[in-house]
């Protein structure tokens, strides 16, 4: 599933209370995302293999998680990534009223600067559903809302020749690429995923080149 949307941001708003889609204006440059839920593997292979090809990305997981996973976690971070706010406990935060929807938030980002210093930068809702009563929350605990516009968690289930035609069709400047850790053979599948985004002649670029990018481009009044 492969989805394109613009972002529109409308004058005089702050850019922080929209979601991102994809990034325009980064040629040859995409991001990569791994959506984290209740398991740990294939964590450590995946990780050791983002090392070897010298790429960094967004793990966005959930307040539960790292409470059961703290070296995990710790890891993701000291190996250059980012950790992500994915909410505490992975709930569906349309049902929810304001108060419940930013405590799932801020409760995820004291935990994670208790843990480990770190205040996370992007928010990520559970599921991709969202409206803008909780972009505007995420953006109240300075978070920029990051979506996707390619999901590569159907496609891990696909032979790999099917995957790579679809994402030739699909790759696009300042993409932002969706993959999960609980995927289906997704270690099996990745390295020709990165192969081929390389030979096409883009760059996976780094969580802090996205940070420094939105910053520059859209600052806070």
């Amino acid at each position: 599933m492969t989805l394109f949307t613009l972002n529109v941001v409308v004058k005089g708003t702050p850019a922080r209370s929209h979601p991102f889609y994809h990034i325009e204006g980064l040629k040859s440059a995409v991001f990569l995302t791994f959506d984290v839920l209740w398991q740990k593997e294939p964590l450590e292979e995946l990780l050791e293999f983002l090392e070897k090809r010298k790429i960094k990305a967004i793990f966005f997981v959930t307040g539960e998680w790292l409470k059961k996973n703290y070296p995990e976690g710790q890891k993701i971070l000291s190996k250059g990534h980012q950790l992500g706010n994915h909410t505490f406990s992975h709930r569906k935060l349309l049902y929810m009223a304001e108060e419940e929807i930013e405590e799932e938030i801020k409760k995820f980002n004291m935990l994670c600067q208790n843990l480990f210093g770190f205040y996370p930068t992007f928010f990520r809702p559970p599921y991709g559903e969202y409206n803008m009563r909780i972009v505007r929350i995420a953006s109240e605990q300075d978070l920029w809302t990051l979506l996707w516009s390619i999901n590569l968690k159907t496609l891990s289930e696909r032979e790999s020749s099917l995957i790579i035609s679809h994402l030739e069709e699909s790759l696009h400047h300042g993409a932002i690429l969706l993959c999960h850790t609980s995927s289906p053979q997704i270690m099996q599948i990745l390295p020709e995923i990165i192969d081929f985004i390389e030979w096409k002649g883009y760059t996976i670029e780094t969580p802090y080149t996205l940070q420094k990018y939105l910053e520059k481009r859209f600052p806070l009044p």
